[in-house]
């Protein structure tokens, strides 16, 4: 039987096995989310997350998804409404105190790459339909990963953490860390999703499986087809790359107007639009062109503030929900 090697350090991008983890961190064997309690109080996390997706396509468009330096979690809870509570409430104590979240991604087999630190950048709470059918309601949690990090002693975890911690919190802007669904005025205690049909929240979350389950390329192509039914012309996809972040051109004329020409970017994303890609996309755009992003997932506050800045010319922003009735208004076939 082959021993047990238990690390003394944690280092980015080597792997390690369930009871590596268990043992070296004195943490549960089981769960995504495993808390390490010392002395009554929350020492450490570690999360644990995989990664359900190919390069092209998507298997279980709730799958927790890693785009970029950004991992979208979904809370512990396989069934059921989920709730800030037990193990998913241990997360939020990052937004109050500098506490050690180590991220790990299942790539195999009992293998276990660490990833680094991880920063809660947001939660929110949001729907999604079971294997049943049912609609439920579920915490999403985004964090930014931290992948630059020296090799850490598994010792004292917070003395390497804080610095990065401190850094994080200067750096994040209260306006970051809310999305456009949030923005009713309610404290987060106190967040009520709003009230939305069952049966069109249904549709809404059908829609957007299916789309976060289309090869990014052909998303962009079924969206031009849309932009075409509803009264665009000249409807281009541009090349997969070197197109200065637009995907697709378009054409809007009226007889009343000028002719208007457009440029949209689609995201297929799981995390939440932010204030930057708003901002690059208005420093891409042609001379006299309009922007627009289209998206499958949320739009932060501070994007939302950057798309309508006084004096910029102002980025449409046009979420899932949007998408949803802008194709049930225009009777369009996907």
């Amino acid at each position: 039987m082959k021993q047990l090697i238990i690390p003394d350090t944690l280092k980015v991008g080597e792997f390690y096995s369930n009871d590596q983890i268990k043992y070296s961190l004195e943490v549960a064997n089981l769960g995504g989310i495993r808390p390490k309690i010392k002395n009554n109080e929350l020492d450490f996390i570690v999360l644990i997350t995989s990664v359900e997706e190919t390069k092209n396509s998507v298997r279980n468009p709730y799958a927790d998804k890693i785009e970029g330096d950004i991992l979208t979690y979904t809370g512990s809870g396989l069934q059921g409404d989920q709730y800030i509570s037990g193990v998913n409430k241990r997360i939020i104590e990052q937004k109050v105190k500098s506490v050690p979240i180590l991220g790990f991604l299942k790539e195999g087999v009992n293998q276990y790459k660490f990833i680094g630190f991880l920063f809660l950048l947001r939660n929110y709470q949001d729907y999604q339909i079971d294997n049943q059918g049912n609609l439920r309601t579920v915490w999403l949690f985004e964090f930014q990963i931290f992948s630059k990090i020296p090799v850490l002693k598994i010792e004292n975890f917070n003395d390497m953490f804080f610095p990065f911690y401190n850094q994080f919190k200067k750096e994040i802007l209260p306006e970051d860390t809310i999305i456009d669904s949030l923005l009713s005025g309610n404290k987060e205690d106190n967040f009520i999703l709003p009230k939305i049909n069952e049966e069109t929240l249904k549709s809404i979350e059908t829609l957007k499986k299916k789309l976060l389950t289309i090869n990014p390329y052909e998303l962009e192509i079924l969206i031009a087809k849309l932009i075409e039914h509803t009264g665009f012309n000249n409807v281009e996809v541009t090349k997969k790359s070197g197109d200065d972040g637009i995907d697709i051109n378009a054409l809007l004329q009226h007889r009343f107007s000028f002719d208007l020409n457009y440029q949209f970017q689609v995201k297929r994303w799981k995390h939440s639009v932010g204030r930057k890609e708003v901002a690059n996309l208005r420093g891409s755009l042609g001379f006299n062109n309009f922007g627009v992003i289209i998206s499958t997932s949320h739009f932060t506050s501070s994007a939302i503030n950057e798309a309508r800045g006084i004096g910029k010319s102002p980025i449409n922003l046009i979420g899932v929900n949007n998408l949803y009735e802008i194709i049930k208004e225009t009777k369009f076939t996907l």
